[in-house]
């Protein structure tokens, strides 16, 4: 039986029983007496209630008329297979899915008007948007998959784990053995294998990885790497791949997956792939995959409605065949509540009269990470400023205290953390009764500055800002090309959460346990807990370097120059991604319960939501994505049950 077969069930059960529930009462019939025998005419028998099921509508083969969708190359072959199987499931109409492009199929949807449905593999832009409602359009978004590639060796190969992004690019362009991309890997023949030119692996790998570093000449980079081989066929990849300890391929990671026991799929910039770190958008060859739609098509045009919901329903059976990753159950949920909504079969409830802060009573506790706890603390200074009466407690103790708080003793409501919640605290959580709900709510990243007079220093390894902060005394120390001159370090004192994140991504990566120590026996460095002071300090000097709070950096830009690490500028788009090595998300974690049961919290945790972008700056992190602010309020509805 489909899915669409088993919700149709489903639906009309839940009908019939609604009907049976609103049937008039029955009454004891009184004694009989005896009466006269009289003929009773003969009545018709009682006609059954029709239940209507309102999804009937919306079954492939009720539904009739064009369906005209275009756009993502990448999604195509997702939107092509749903096609495929809403006409076996009795579809007749003729259905168009075109290959243009993801800025030219939003075109055609927000400008010409000319289609029903836009694939993307982005989220739509604001200006877009704002085309879409000057033809009367509103769009509404769907999440129905991640695109990742899996870069993989040979599971013989027994010197590469990770590599950067940097190393990829040179990799697949001028670099002929090994030890040309690190002199500690073997001299030896680098065996390139790529997909060919006509796939769209191929053009994600040129635009996420070639391009990045190399710029429009990155395609012909790769096309021009000696030695390479191409092929359409990703099982002449993976046999080159298998066939040499010195070989190297990419391809999307489903296909990884069904020869995982021959081959060896690779961290990039330290991430490795998987569903969690695809959707996470923290694994940097990975990309969401959208199709969008409006309420007033889906409702004028039945076909439309009817493909859509087909689409979403069933994407998670089709979609690891096609090479992507489905989306997590909550973004699922979600998209199922959009389309009810959008179908006009469920009303959108007014969150924010539900929500208010000053309709709410009761206590909040939150506690954990003391990164999130100065934006928590804001956050709470707003609420209550809104209106909110009630008791607000916000402690810092670290990520997993708070967590344990959370999990383990169940003592709080909401739990902070600069790190994803384990599987082994999600079990926790489970123990005590609590479905573990998380909210991505910002990014911190740190800035390494030099002064903007300083003409020799554009990027340095976490290695070589391991040792500029413990034993190197000059610069030529670092790099030998370097001025012979003293390195004047400036530093967070040990009272800042910014120096304990410092020590541990970068000297306790390199140095173990001894990071910390190191970096306080360092000579010459001058620690504040006055961000101010340490500006000044490395704006005196081009000999000068520092590090603090991204958002502190952006408003000295003028004097000073924030370094690339591992090659990667530091951005807000490099700190989501994970790709930045000095960056970390921050989280706030509560439960479906605790939402359901504590409008409070709930009410505090949709302030947050909705209003942390207008604070996170002030307070030194970065935002998310727009797409990663509309999936949080996506996971409330669905926490929520709303």
């Amino acid at each position: 039986m489909s899915k669409f077969a088993r919700i149709f069930l489903f639906v009309f059960v839940v009908f019939s029983l609604v009907l049976a529930a609103c049937a008039p009462a029955t009454t004891e019939a009184p004694a009989e007496t005896e009466a006269p025998a009289t003929e009773v005419p003969a009545t018709a028998a009682p006609t059954e209630a029709v239940v209507e099921d309102p999804m009937a509508m919306y079954a492939p083969d009720a539904v009739s008329g064009d369906i005209v969708t275009a756009g993502s190359s990448t999604v195509f072959p997702l939107s092509e297979r749903m096609k495929q199987r809403f006409e076996e499931e009795g579809f007749t109409g003729n259905l168009t899915v075109d290959s243009i492009g993801s800025g030219a199929g939003i075109e055609r949807f927000c400008v010409a008007g000319e289609t029903d449905i836009a694939n993307a593999s982005r989220a739509i832009r604001d200006t877009e948007i704002e085309s879409c409602r000057s033809i009367g359009r509103e769009p509404v978004e769907f999440y129905v998959g991640i695109d990742a590639l899996a870069v993989v060796v040979s599971a013989e190969n027994d010197f590469v784990e990770d590599v950067t992004i940097e190393e990829l690019a040179l990799i697949y362009s001028t670099a002929t053995n090994w030890s040309d991309v690190r002199p500690e890997w073997p001299n030896e023949p680098i065996l390139r294998f790529s997909p060919g030119t006509d796939s769209g692996t191929f053009d994600y790998f040129v635009e996420a990885i070639m391009e990045e570093l190399l710029g429009d000449a990155g395609g012909d980079a790769i096309l021009n790497s000696a030695g390479t081989q191409f092929s359409e066929d990703d099982n002449v990849l993976v046999q080159g791949v298998q066939g040499s300890p010195y070989a190297i391929g990419y391809f999307g990671y489903a296909y990884y997956q069904e020869n995982a026991s021959t081959l060896k799929a690779l961290s990039v910039n330290g991430i490795e792939p998987n569903a969690e770190t695809a959707e996470s958008g923290e694994y940097p060859i990975s990309r969401p995959l959208f199709i969008y739609s409006t309420a007033e098509i889906m409702q004028e045009k039945p076909q439309v409605g009817s493909f859509i919901y087909f689409y979403i329903s069933n994407v998670a059976d089709e979609i690891f065949d096609v090479g992507y990753f489905p989306v997590s159950d909550a973004s699922a949920q979600a998209n199922l509540d959009a389309w009810m909504v959008a179908a006009g079969l469920a009303e959108a409830p007014d969150l924010g009269a539900m929500y208010a802060p000053d309709a709410v009573t009761g206590d909040v506790i939150t506690a954990g990470s003391s990164t999130v706890f100065p934006l928590s603390e804001r956050m709470k200074q707003r609420f209550e400023e809104e209106g909110y009466t009630g008791n607000l407690t916000v402690d810092s103790i670290g990520s997993g205290a708070g967590i344990e708080r959370f999990c383990v003793a169940g003592e709080t409501d909401i739990a902070n953390a600069s790190r994803t919640i384990r599987d082994t605290e999600i079990e926790s959580c489970a123990t005590i009764g609590r479905t573990v709900v998380g909210f991505l709510i910002g990014i911190d990243a740190l800035a390494v500055v030099v002064s903007s007079e300083n003409d020799f220093v554009e990027d340095v390894t976490i290695e070589e800002l391991a040792l500029i902060y413990s034993t190197a005394t000059n610069w030529s120390d670092v790099r030998p090309e370097w001025p012979n001159e003293p390195i004047l370090r400036f530093s967070p004192g040990t009272d800042s959460g910014t120096f304990d994140y410092f020590v541990e991504a970068i000297m306790e990566e390199t140095l173990g346990d001894t990071g910390g120590d190191a970096i306080l026996n360092s000579a010459n460095t001058q620690f504040s807990e006055d961000d101010n002071v340490l500006v000044q300090g490395v704006q005196g000097s081009p000999y000068a370097i520092g590090y603090f709070g991204y958002a502190y950096y952006q408003e000295n830009a003028s004097t000073l120059k924030a370094l690339s690490v591992n090659g990667i500028a530091p951005t807000a788009e490099t700190a989501e991604s994970g790709e930045y090595p000095i960056s970390r998300p921050l989280f706030i974690y509560s439960s479906e319960e605790i939402l359901q049961e504590k409008p409070q919290v709930a009410a505090f945790v949709y302030f947050y939501l909705n209003n942390v972008f207008d604070e996170i700056l002030d307070v030194g992190y970065f935002p998310t994505s727009d797409a990663q602010v509309q999936e949080n309020l996506d996971t409330f509805m669905t926490a929520t049950g709303n």
